[in-house]
């Protein structure tokens, strides 16, 4: 079992790096993620959207691990930006991050987030499953 992302031909292709549909397996637990901002793995803000973009993302990641499972196991992101982006950079460092499969996502601009050194927060949705083996002992 796992998640499965599909972009239907009933509608036009994304406009950007996301897929339209997202499938959670029968039986999944579903992991809800705090929106996670821009600071790197001792707490420390970088000045730049991007870094903190790249951090917030390894901020994801290692929740995610925490749990025993990976970004493949994203159902939906919903990223926040208070300032514009390089969109190469974006695309650079999301790729990175999703590994050629991108999940279902939102991307939006907000004036604020929660204080005001914070130029980024992504909130993560994941599921997780019992593998097959596990099952099959039970």
């Amino acid at each position: 079992m796992k998640v499965t992302r599909t972009n239907p031909e009933t509608v036009a292709p994304p406009i950007g790096t996301y897929t339209h549909l997202t499938v959670v397996p029968r039986g999944a637990d579903l992991l809800v993620l705090s929106g996670q901002v821009g600071n790197d793995a001792v707490g420390n803000f970088p000045d730049d959207v991007e870094s903190q973009f790249e951090n917030a993302l390894d901020n994801v990641r290692r929740i995610l691990e925490s749990e025993g499972v990976t970004a493949d196991n994203i159902i939906k992101l919903n990223i926040w930006l208070t300032e514009p982006i390089d969109w190469s950079r974006f695309k650079e460092i999301f790729g990175r991050f999703h590994g050629g499969t991108p999940p279902a996502m939102t991307l939006g601009f907000v004036s604020s987030l929660a204080l005001p050194h914070l130029k980024v927060e992504v909130e993560a949705w994941a599921a997780r499953w019992e593998s097959a083996e596990k099952e099959d002992e039970s």
